[in-house]
């Protein structure tokens, strides 16, 4: 069980680096901020859209705090930390393999969800 917030930070953020290689781009990596987005040029609801926040890990205060985008997407049976217009996700102050598996899941269906939208 990892209660470091610095390591629990650095293992989730190696958990979500490689979807920098399936077509996000980093806009934050720093010592206590890592965060992905879409930059597909694409149009919805009228609306042209150059870029949307994928994922996020970012230490804040004494929790890490796993962040991904919920627009056009339900949280409601997910039981995730709302963070704010199309964020929510997970409040982490300690990790163990149980708890990284929950992360990993929740990037991948957002990244599905991406995918299916053609948002990426």
């Amino acid at each position: 069980m990892k209660t470091d917030l610095v390591e629990i930070f650095q293992t989730i953020r190696a958990g979500i680096q490689p979807y920098a290689t399936r077509g996000y781009t980093v806009h934050e990596n720093s010592e206590n901020g890592y965060d992905l987005y879409s930059e597909k040029n694409i149009e919805l609801k009228g609306e042209k859209v150059t870029e949307r926040f994928f994922t996020g890990v970012y230490i804040n205060g004494n929790a890490v705090e796993v962040k991904i985008n919920t627009d056009e997407f339900s949280t409601t049976n997910h039981n995730l930390s709302d963070f704010g217009k199309s964020k929510a996700g997970l409040t982490i102050s300690a990790l163990d393999d149980s708890k990284l598996k929950e992360v990993e899941t929740l990037v991948e269906i957002i990244h599905t969800n991406f995918k299916e939208k053609e948002w990426i």
